[in-house]
């Protein structure tokens, strides 16, 4: 199959680590992930005229197209991973929203929004790009600002007001435990409405739903250094997968491979070896542990 074209949608932002800024958020680790797997990738952002991360976003090899509109400030997050609890998030900054009339409405083969806070509007971009594959990180509809009294806000979550119709538009979801805390239903509504629905537990692997039927997938062993991203590459590499023909299962520990990857160095700086690691990594996954049925209506299915 040629390579697939691919739309990313959502801020990229500035992510603190020390007195030092690094580039993030879902469409930035996600696109990256897209064109490293061998998309032609367009990444719809804004960045603030303070953006210092122009050099992220051109990685011999990894460079996408279509450069993010500047104006106002970046979304800056700092992200603190106290030992077995969730993440605590702060945000000192945020950008405008990405709006759906800054790009083309040429068909693609993959459109991906990847929100990091409500800068995409799920309805508006479901009407401006036709796509053969749509795929969304639910955790940038999940979260918002819970707490500031002064200093940097506090990111938690509230819940996703999302209709089923909307929802039937879309043709996988990946999120997180994390993502589901405070969201009553919401993985009963995205499975009663998404063709498929992915959702990842950390070190326990992810789970794969496909109509009624469910399946564990284990993860790729790996030395973490810095998690941030591992989520944000785990979907893009599913999504990616599937639009090139692959199975759920197939794909699943392909994007598990991808976040163990990624999460041995700092930020993006590990994308660049998806090429060379992926597939030794997922074929050693394939060896060690099978997929595991769970749910009481669950098979394993092939691929």
């Amino acid at each position: 199959m040629p390579d697939l074209s691919t739309l990313i949608v959502g801020h990229v932002t500035h992510d603190r680590y020390g007195d030092r800024l690094r580039a993030g958020g879902c469409a930035f680790y996600g696109g990256l992930t897209h064109r490293a797997l061998g998309s032609r990738v367009e990444l719809a952002s804004v960045v603030g005229e303070d953006f210092c991360c122009d050099h992220e976003l051109r990685r011999p090899g990894l460079e996408l197209d279509l450069p993010p509109r500047r104006g106002g400030n970046t979304t800056l997050f700092h992200n603190v991973y106290p030992p077995g609890e969730y993440r605590v998030q702060t945000l000192e900054a945020v950008a405008e929203p990405v709006r759906p009339s800054a790009v083309s409405p040429r068909r693609r083969d993959i459109l991906h929004l990847a929100p990091v806070l409500h800068e995409v509007d799920l309805n508006a971009w479901l009407a401006r790009v036709p796509a053969r594959w749509v795929g969304i990180n639910a955790q940038g509809w999940t979260r918002a600002v819970v707490s500031q009294v002064s200093g940097p806000a506090r990111v938690g979550t509230r819940p996703w007001q999302v209709s089923m119709e909307t929802l039937r538009r879309v043709d996988v979801a990946c999120l997180s435990e994390e993502d589901l805390v405070g969201q009553g239903d919401l993985l009963a509504r995205l499975r009663a409405a998404v063709g498929v629905v992915v959702l990842t537990d950390g070190e326990r692997g992810c789970t794969v739903y496909v109509g009624d039927r469910s399946a564990r997938v284990g993860i790729c062993r790996a030395v973490s250094v810095d998690p941030t991203g591992a989520g944000d590459v785990f979907a893009a590499a599913f999504l990616h997968a599937i639009a090139r023909g692959e199975g759920w299962l197939n794909a699943a520990q392909l994007a598990s491979a991808a976040a163990s990857v990624v999460i041995e160095a700092q930020g993006a700086s590990a994308i660049s070896l998806l090429p060379e690691l992926v597939q030794p990594r997922r074929d050693r996954l394939r060896a060690t542990a099978e997929p595991q049925p769970c749910g009481s209506a669950a098979t394993a299915w092939g691929d």
